[in-house]
């Protein structure tokens, strides 16, 4: 009766089948469904990568560059601005003319 009383039953056995990773072989996969080509993924990631593709998150460094260009004009565009006001704060009679108006307003 003991024996009974206290039996376990033995564990399930976990099969696992290792399987060859390759990192490169995915991004293949994964480039080649982006351009409708035949590819060895499932139906939603091939919409994951044609909709990636399509609003142009694409792992290139072309898109890389077109940030980097637009950066650069960014910059430009602000120093120009910046470039203009100190122009006209300190080498202009418009900043004083603005002033003596508001002066002269107070006086009223």
């Amino acid at each position: 009766m003991g024996i009974f009383m206290f039996h376990r039953p033995e564990m399930p056995k976990f099969k696992y089948v290792p399987r060859y990773y390759d990192p490169e072989k995915e991004e293949w996969e994964k480039k080649k469904a982006a351009r409708g080509l035949d590819a060895n993924l499932s139906d939603s990631e091939k919409l994951r990568a044609k909709m990636r593709n399509k609003w142009g998150r694409v792992d290139d460094d072309s898109y890389a560059k077109k940030r980097a260009a637009a950066n650069k004009l960014r910059y430009v565009i602000i120093f120009g601005f910046a470039a203009l006001a100190i122009y006209f704060i300190f080498f202009t009679p418009l900043v004083e003319n603005f002033i003596n108006m508001f002066l002269k307003l107070g006086e009223k």
